[in-house]
């Protein structure tokens, strides 16, 4: 299917815009990320997100094990036993199911599933193999719960990146993987030049800063590091979103083409006039609300 192009134009999107910047005013996400204070981003962007919209009559439950820590939302109707895996985006440094309770809420209303959200390893206190690693026993643990499932992946940015690793990992017990501006190469192999970057989340200056704080002294080409480098052989239905003028957006063109050219099942929604991981906001635009429901179709079409 070829890349589907809109433009957001809604006063909704343009309002979210605003609130976004003033957010994330302070995250930096940029060649300076490395010098900042990530504990006390995290309690300070954690206070903003709990006062994101949250769908009615979702309940949440936390679960804290000794192998691994996430929250499921159950909808007020479940209309499948299938769940949903949610893994939150903030850079490999930030974020939390908490703080993504909006999201997660609204996936879980629409698709009429559970949704686990993990809560994995952050760096730079614990960089890679920590957060992958939890989202891996999280899947485990997942299937014990919930004996017989195939569950969908969603997840925005960094969260892509691990949604994407995962699948690569476990791809026979995953039904579909859902993107949006999915962090894919931590190597430079990917060219940037080719499209105008005005992105006023992620800086195209973090992304050395990103792999000192997440890779270390690990090997970048690990496909489960950068996913660039893995085998997409009977990779799951993939459906994807990015803005066309994001630092990451040739990180899911490259996805795409990948997919694509092998003739797997995937959709890639590319739109101009938004800002990274903009999917994420969920009923709170026109444009977004569509992708909401156009998700939950394609995670029930899968499963």
């Amino acid at each position: 299917m070829p890349i589907e192009q809109r433009r957001a134009e809604s006063p909704e999107m343009q309002k979210n815009i605003r609130v976004v910047r003033k957010m994330t005013g302070g995250m930096g996400f940029d060649e300076n990320m490395g010098k900042v204070n990530w504990k006390a981003i995290r309690l300070i962007s954690g206070i903003g997100y709990k006062f994101m919209p949250k769908e009615k009559g979702v309940k949440f439950r936390k679960y804290r094990y000794d192998d691994c820590r996430f929250e499921i939302a159950e909808p007020a109707e479940i209309s499948s036993g299938n769940i949903v895996i949610y893994l939150h985006g903030g850079g490999f440094v930030s974020g939390s199911a908490a703080s993504s309770r909006g999201y997660a809420s609204m996936l879980a209303a629409y698709s009429g599933r559970r949704v686990m959200s993990v809560d994995y390893s952050l760096a730079p206190e614990k960089p890679f193999p920590y957060g992958f690693d939890d989202c891996c026993r999280a899947l485990e643990r997942a299937e014990r719960m919930f004996p017989g499932v195939r569950p969908a992946l969603v997840g925005e940015s960094a969260g892509g990146n691990l949604c994407v690793c995962l699948a690569l990992k476990y791809r026979d017990k995953i039904s579909s993987v859902i993107v949006h501006s999915p962090f894919m190469d931590f190597t430079g192999s990917l060219d940037r030049s080719g499209y105008e970057i005005d992105d006023f989340t992620v800086k195209e200056g973090c992304l050395k800063p990103l792999n000192e704080i997440y890779v270390g002294s690990h090997p970048a080409q690990d496909p489960f590091v950068s996913p660039v480098y893995g085998d997409y052989t009977g990779f799951p239905p993939t459906f994807m979103t990015c803005d066309v003028n994001e630092t990451l957006y040739a990180d899911s063109l490259w996805l795409y083409n990948k997919l694509e050219g092998q003739g797997s099942d995937v959709r890639m929604i590319a739109m101009q006039g938004t800002f990274h991981a903009f999917a994420t906001i969920g009923t709170g635009s026109p444009e977004t609300k569509r992708i909401l429901t156009e998700t939950a179709e394609f995670i029930r079409s899968r499963s």
